[in-house]
């Protein structure tokens, strides 16, 4: 109704302004009180993330599962719902972010320092159940080694576009994760369609899941790790994704100086 305070994942261009022009049946109610900035990080990092773990992975309480970017926007939305999950989690990240992956509940793990396939076998013995990939290109085949007997491996990003090329990120995420579920090894690689662009497919999953989500931040069971930046600010903000240099979401507010 006109006043209500909404929220919607686009799933084109156009959300860096203060109007926009939506489907009513695109939007979610947001409940009174929240404070948006902490509730536009739900509308996409937590909703991929909550779909991630609950309906693709579809985790358990005490599963092992290690999250690639876990510092990063959704990486931080990974950690705090397999908390409430009751998952053992690990984490990669740089050095400068392992503090925050530790306060998180997860096990750090610096991939620039450290194998992580090594390290993850060295501390499990037999691996995790569920890896959250991120990145994608060559990390889908070392990804794949880290699963235990049963394990699912979920890719959902293209991180690696970035730094191997639009040939590798492709290679892996769409010719050797099929090939890879051909091996009778009882591991398994999924592929996960963001959030935003299953809306069209799949709109209830969307509105149901992040309702569930507003839920657990109005009690405070979920604090999104953001920092605030003016509008008029969007390409510094791309600067600091690019550079790595960001902990969690940044959010681009308007109307400040």
């Amino acid at each position: 109704e006109v006043g209500q305070t909404v929220a919607s994942c686009l799933t084109g261009f156009g959300a860096y302004s203060e109007y926009i022009c939506a489907p009513e049946s695109e939007m979610t109610p947001v409940p009174p009180g929240l404070d948006p900035a902490e509730a536009v990080c739900l509308v996409a990092n937590y909703v991929v993330a909550y779909q991630v773990l609950h309906r693709a992975a579809q985790v358990a309480p005490g599963e092992r599962v290690l999250i690639h970017g876990a510092a990063g926007g959704i990486g931080t939305a990974l950690l705090q719902l397999g908390q409430l999950a009751e998952l053992e989690m690990y984490g990669t990240a740089s050095t400068a972010k392992q503090e925050l992956v530790a306060n998180l509940g997860a096990t750090p793990i610096d991939y620039k320092k450290e194998d992580f396939v090594e390290r993850i076998l060295s501390l499990t013995g037999d691996g995790v159940d569920v890896v959250c990939d991120s990145i994608g290109g060559s990390y889908v085949r070392r990804s794949y080694k880290t699963l235990r007997p049963g394990g699912r491996l979920v890719v959902f990003g293209g991180v690696a576009f970035a730094a191997e090329g639009i040939l590798n990120m492709l290679w892996g995420n769409l010719i050797l994760r099929p090939i890879l579920n051909l091996i009778p090894d009882r591991r398994a690689a999924l592929t996960y369609v963001r959030g935003d662009s299953k809306k069209n497919s799949s709109p209830e999953w969307v509105r149901e899941d992040l309702s569930k989500l507003f839920d657990l931040l109005a009690q405070k069971k979920i604090e999104p790790i953001l920092t605030r930046m003016p509008l008029a600010e969007a390409a510094r903000a791309h600067e600091l994704i690019g550079n790595a240099s960001v902990k969690g979401k940044i959010v681009l507010m308007c109307n400040t100086a």
